[in-house]
């Protein structure tokens, strides 16, 4: 009789687990059990199916959703800032090139009339 039992409660539980959370008082009557307010668990089991039509999602569903667009709201700034560092360190490395190029123009620009005057002064 007892392996009848279990193979009956493990039948029950295959066949019946995808019909466990479409069941809208199961989930208020395990706190009932396990709690044993039935105040608290009224008041959550309530405040938990008007959250759900104000929102139209569950608890869980809300949180989940709200971190995902929290998640890609990051990602986005994350990009953003990426992308200014890098147009900003771009500017920095052109304005370096160009201070380069015009110390060579004017190391270049100081040998020439050192030697003019080197030149100029020979020749007097």
């Amino acid at each position: 009789m007892e392996i009848k039992k279990i193979i009956f409660f493990i039948c029950s539980f295959l066949l019946l687990n995808g019909c466990l959370q479409s069941t809208a008082m199961v989930g208020p009557s395990i706190s009932i059990a396990g709690g044993g307010s039935i105040y608290q668990t009224s008041l959550s089991y309530g405040a938990g199916k008007v959250f759900e039509e104000e929102t139209g999602m569950t608890t869980t569903e809300f949180i989940i959703t709200t971190l995902d667009n929290q998640n890609e709201k990051n990602k986005i700034e994350k990009k953003k800032l990426n992308n200014d560092l890098y147009k900003l360190v771009k500017n920095n490395l052109e304005k370096t090139r160009k201070q380069n190029e015009l110390i060579i123009l004017v190391k270049s620009n100081l040998e020439k009339t050192k030697r003019k005057l080197i030149i100029n002064s020979d020749t007097d």
